[in-house]
């Protein structure tokens, strides 16, 4: 099992898209955001039934239709305006959509009670999700639609072993230099250097994304946080961005008698830099070798 259904417990605020937590802040982010809705009644009991507002009054704005505001325990405020007709931006999109960052307990509450109200908690995008990560969708009476997110740090940084043992990547002779292949159930990419084999974690050392390989761009990419790592696995995004981030760990390569390529994944070793020693030397070939004699 690669993802756990819950986060662990805790009451902290969660380290969320690279950004430490900072209690004082969050009123920076917004005052307010106003929804529109068909039906103020039903609306106001949804968001303080499912996602847990607090009411605290009818029409106490200066906006001239009939509104309810409703307030979070961080002090912001959500407005919910009647309109005779909703029509929402790009419906059924990701691209339109509000988020609610809560601690890994709130977020277990959260879908205790969202359970008991038989609503579906399954996250739309699961695969782009990082394993440390926890986001759900949800849509309200209207079809405005909401993600509820948190982190669990210990999970996004631990290591992951795939369980499929000792791998068999086929000969070495057959991968070019530069060469790089995926093997799935290994969570692994073979790397074919000048100086030899490299097998390369999958997961990212910034929050345990599962990497891609972008081909025209010679480097790994995590769709999750947006980390890169050259075909070494260092990493080449900003330090801004991602401040002291590890290179990708490794998968212990070995050169069989029989020339075959193998890695043990049941074994992964983290690392600050890379180093020559690191890759597997390749065997040298029936050529190279007569040359030699």
């Amino acid at each position: 099992m690669l993802k756990e259904t819950l986060p662990g417990p805790s009451e902290e605020l969660p380290f969320f898209y690279g950004q430490p937590p900072r209690p004082d802040a969050l009123a920076d982010h917004f005052s307010h955001f106003v929804i529109a809705v068909a039906d103020l009644d039903r609306s106001e009991a949804w968001y303080r039934d499912v996602i847990g507002l607090d009411p605290v009054g009818r029409n106490l704005t200066a906006e001239k239709r009939p509104h309810a505001l409703l307030r979070a325990n961080t002090g912001q405020m959500l407005i919910l305006v009647q309109h005779e007709n909703v029509e929402l931006a790009r419906q059924s999109s990701h691209g339109v959509h509000h988020g609610f960052v809560l601690t890994q307990n709130q977020f277990r509450r959260a879908m205790a009670r969202l359970a008991e109200l038989g609503y579906s908690t399954s996250a739309q995008r699961e695969e782009f999700i990082a394993r440390g990560q926890y986001s759900v969708d949800i849509y309200d009476p209207d079809g405005n639609h909401y993600q509820i997110e948190t982190t669990d740090d210990k999970q996004a940084h631990e290591l992951l072993l795939p369980g499929t043992g000792v791998v068999d990547c086929g000969p070495a002779g057959e991968y070019a230099v530069g060469e790089v292949k995926l093997f799935r159930e290994g969570n692994f990419y073979l790397v074919r250097m000048e100086e030899g084999f490299l097998a390369l974690s999958r997961w990212c050392t910034h929050m345990n994304g599962l990497l891609t390989y972008q081909r025209a761009h010679w480097r790994f990419w995590c769709p999750m946080h947006e980390a890169t790592y050259n075909r070494r696995g260092e990493p080449t995004c900003s330090t801004n961005r991602h401040p002291d981030l590890k290179p990708l760990r490794l998968n212990p390569v070995e050169i069989g008698p029989d020339g075959h390529v193998r890695v043990d994944t049941g074994v992964v070793n983290e690392r600050q830099s890379y180093e020559v020693c690191q890759a597997a030397p390749a065997p040298m070939s029936e050529a190279a070798a007569g040359a030699v004699r």
